[in-house]
């Protein structure tokens, strides 16, 4: 699905750049792809018992309810055309990969054990941007279960600065390679 999913991101991104509305397709992929999420709205899209015509007509519908700009009403029939309303969630994921390569930005998490302040997440994300020499988009998480420390997932890489993987690695460490936790 990845590999149909980077096709039609790719050629969504052509045209984007083409009519110079990158960010705007970026915003309504991003709102479609939240619409394909929603379990009822996703077994619709992509059920195969619906017609051609009726697949059609749904993606229409929905261009219309949200206002699409007109490139992507017809990428959205298109897909129903082809039986690929399903992928939208895939699609959205390549088009903004390929928008950020774009642009030079690359998004990660940084998940903490209590709330960041705005100068610790800013300390953060200015390393991070020393590091891959790209603008940071940081979206942020807090798990208490961390019990400290920091961790991030930028592009896929993952810093684990936690106290729980610290201890965790200590009480390995001391039983002699046995886990313990």
């Amino acid at each position: 699905m990845s590999s149909i999913g980077r096709r039609y991101a790719k050629a969504i991104a052509a045209v984007a750049e083409e009519q110079h509305a990158l960010e705007q397709t970026a915003d309504e992929l991003q709102l479609l792809r939240a619409l394909a999420e929603d379990p009822q709205i996703a077994h619709g899209l992509a059920n195969p018992l619906l017609s051609p015509s009726k697949r059609r007509g749904l993606a229409l519908a929905i261009a219309d309810q949200f206002k699409l700009q007109p490139m992507m009403r017809n990428f959205l029939a298109l897909l129903a055309d082809h039986g690929r309303l399903g992928a939208l969630p895939v699609i959205a994921g390549e088009y903004q990969r390929l928008l950020d390569a774009k642009l030079g930005r690359v998004r990660a998490t940084i998940t903490s054990a209590a709330p960041l302040t705005a100068e610790q997440a800013d300390d953060i994300i200015a390393a991070l941007a020393r590091q891959t020499q790209r603008t940071v988009l940081a979206e942020q998480r807090v798990d208490a279960s961390l019990l400290g420390g920091v961790v991030v997932d930028i592009a896929g890489k993952i810093y684990d600065g936690s106290l729980r993987t610290q201890l965790e690695g200590l009480a390995h460490a001391i039983a002699g390679g046995h886990a313990l936790l």
